[in-house]
């Protein structure tokens, strides 16, 4: 009887390299680089590629104040007492054509914003939850930089509303891809994104929309304008990698550009910078606490909280309580006189220890 061969069949050679594992590139602490930070092309308060919201109530004047920062960071000059790293400005207007070109029309004829300024207005309809919008705005910087051979510091998208054209800002799904497009146009190009965006129902709770995106942005300014007062203020609600500024007061001037075919007048306004110890985001500054500011102003070189309580006492404008109450207040705000003496608050929430003013 024949003996049964088992053949065994030949496998097929798999000649495709060996996956490894995922890992990720690391380094140890102690080769880490001596580093400077985040530049802060607008001192103390904007870093490069960074982002920042801009957020307040209808008429607060939110645009206004973004747009005045905007100027000066194309012409180089200082705004609010800050130095600013001159740059191009990109700023994508979605709320309207004629009030964004008469905003920039007053700066023109303020001076604020000389002829020949790089800052560029985008009126397109950018959509920034459309995957190939944020690779068309990166195109945008890139054009920019080429014909002006500065860099593009700063992009303003007025406002998130628009710009995520039928998202749901409540979700977490529309902003987290909202900020995703965000991250992809400054992580791209180093340029700033600077979105302005609407306060919530209740304005205590900041900024309108899902959380996720207060968690993504380096920077959050609310600008509130109290009813019935001329003064606004510009508060940093957040602020990482650098220390936050003091609260930025401003009023808006009115500036005349000229004449519609029914013959009234077409206008706009432009930023103008109040000392921020005037500012009361509460609302509006009463006569005692104003006089009580202008007194404590007056007084500064004497350095001595006793001779303003004097003051008081000898003008009999108030009460020994209420003078304490309008002194705490003024402690709570920085004020800067000249270019050399700050007022600043002491750690023990406007108590000033042993009468004399810390400087």
């Amino acid at each position: 009887m024949n003996a049964l061969k088992i053949i065994k069949p030949e496998l097929p050679v798999n000649t495709e390299p060996v996956k490894k594992p995922l890992t990720f590139e690391y380094v140890h602490a102690d080769d880490l680089q001596d580093t400077e930070g985040a530049f802060d092309f607008v001192e103390g308060l904007l870093t490069e590629g960074a982002a920042s919201v801009i957020y307040g109530a209808s008429n607060s004047g939110k645009t206004f104040f973004a747009l005045d920062l905007a100027a000066h960071v194309a012409t180089g000059r200082d705004w609010m007492e800050k130095e600013c790293e001159q740059g191009a400005v990109i700023y994508i207007a979605l709320e309207g054509m004629h009030g964004a070109t008469n905003r920039i029309k007053a700066m023109n004829k303020t001076g604020k914003l000389p002829k020949g300024s790089p800052l560029f207005v985008c009126f397109s309809p950018v959509d920034i939850l459309d995957k190939k919008h944020p690779e068309g705005i990166k195109r945008m910087i890139e054009e920019i930089t080429e014909t002006t051979t500065i860099p593009v510091r700063l992009v303003i998208i007025d406002t998130l509303a628009r710009a995520m054209a039928g998202g749901d800002e409540n979700s977490g799904k529309d902003m987290s891809e909202a900020v995703k497009s965000i991250d992809i146009v400054r992580n791209g190009t180093g340029a700033h994104v600077c979105i302005i965006h609407h306060s919530g129902k209740d304005t205590a709770r900041g900024a309108r929309g899902h959380s996720s995106l207060r968690a993504a942005i380096d920077t959050e300014i609310e600008v509130i304008h109290p009813e019935g007062d001329k003064y606004r203020t510009a508060t940093i609600v957040k602020q990482r990698d650098i220390a936050p500024c003091p609260p930025i007061c401003f009023s808006l001037e009115v500036v005349e550009l000229g004449t519609n075919r029914r013959l009234k007048k077409i206008t706009s306004c432009v930023v103008k910078e109040e000392d921020s110890i005037m500012a009361n985001t509460k609302g509006k500054a009463g006569r005692k606490q104003q006089y009580t500011c202008e007194m404590i102003l007056a007084l500064l070189p004497q350095n001595n909280v006793k001779e303003w309580e004097k003051a008081a006492k000898d003008t009999h404008t108030m009460s020994h309580d209420t003078f304490h109450d309008r002194k705490r207040e003024c402690a709570s705000l920085w004020h800067r006189v000249g270019n050399q003496i700050t007022l600043k608050p002491l750690e023990n929430q406007g108590k000033w220890g042993n009468g004399e003013i810390e400087f």
